[in-house]
């Protein structure tokens, strides 16, 4: 049985909402929340180097840096991924009511993109 392969794509398909994305890896999960907990704690280290006290003393503040941090890199985590959709669902929408300026996308392999290549021995 042979699959048929569709040759052209719609570009409205790219920026389609309803479209199942790719599951993000950990790294890609993490890294907000990671990164402003680092802030959060680095922020601590800075208060108390700038009043002259050892960086890591006060394990309260640094506690209370890296909540805080957490909370915040999660926030930005959230409204980055609400940002997204929103702009992906914007250009979704405007390629759909505007199908004149977005002609289907005619598929090519690599076959046909390649030139032919010769060796010179």
């Amino acid at each position: 049985m042979e699959v048929e392969e569709a040759t052209e794509i719609n570009p409205a398909d790219y920026f389609d909402p309803e479209r199942p994305g790719p599951t993000p890896g950990i790294l890609r999960k993490a890294w907000y929340p990671t990164l402003f907990t680092g802030v959060g704690i680095g922020l601590a280290c800075f208060v108390n180097a700038f009043n002259r006290k050892p960086l890591f003393s006060g394990a309260q503040q640094h506690a209370i840096g890296a909540a805080v941090g957490m909370i915040s890199g999660i926030s930005a985590e959230k409204w980055v991924q609400r940002k997204s959709a929103h702009r992906d669902a914007v250009l979704h929408q405007y390629i759909v009511s505007h199908p004149d300026d977005f002609p289907p996308i005619e598929r090519k392999k690599y076959a046909s993109v390649l030139e032919q290549w010769v060796p010179m021995r």
